[in-house]
């Protein structure tokens, strides 16, 4: 399953099953895990110290197994999400976002580098690129990537509906032990 059949999948109210990889360092446990027919397989670069040569590896293993494959970035930031898609990952999982600032940075890096700065405010503001050979480029090059939006505190509780907002997300994700520590239920 490419990014895109996930996307199409969540579009249609489909429901999508997967798991996440967070303490394996071997690349066949990557391959194997591919193989159970998840719809996706996240790999948690966030709460494990694989280096990004082991997460190009991990996605290699699952990607020939045909499953969608998606990175837990450590952060919210644009450079994290640029070298997970890099490392050939159909999507991103951007865990803690908490402001709508946060979520368009990250957005903006999945869906329309290399653009940045006011062409790629621009694009997502207004729909307007550089040239139409230029967004038809960019929509090529990214109908197959995932985006998914980790809402983990209250601050993105309060903001959820403005961040929702945002064009590109495909799913969020909550995070029910940082949410809860953060709403003081230990």
């Amino acid at each position: 399953m490419a990014g895109i059949d996930l996307r199409n999948k969540l579009e249609n109210g489909g429901i999508i099953y997967g798991t996440m990889l967070s303490l394996s360092r071997n690349p066949r446990w990557a391959r194997a895990i591919g193989q159970l027919n998840f719809d996706y397989v996240i790999i948690d670069n966030e709460h494990s110290a694989y280096s990004r040569g082991e997460v190009a590896d991990f996605v290699s293993a699952i990607i020939t197994t045909g499953t969608t494959t998606i990175i837990r970035v450590p952060i919210p930031s644009s450079h994290h999400v640029t070298m997970a898609l890099d490392a050939g990952a159909h999507g991103v999982l951007v865990p803690y976002c908490e402001t709508v600032e946060e979520v368009k940075e990250v957005v903006a890096a999945a869906r329309w580098r290399p653009l940045k700065g006011a062409l790629v405010d621009r694009a997502m503001e207004t729909g307007e690129f550089p040239s139409e050979t230029s967004k038809e480029y960019l929509q090529e090059r990214n109908r197959n990537t995932v985006v998914m939006i980790g809402i983990e505190s209250v601050p993105a509780a309060d903001n959820l509906e403005e961040i929702l907002n945002v064009g590109g997300i495909d799913a969020i994700f909550v995070g029910p032990n940082d949410m809860s520590i953060t709403m003081g239920i230990p």
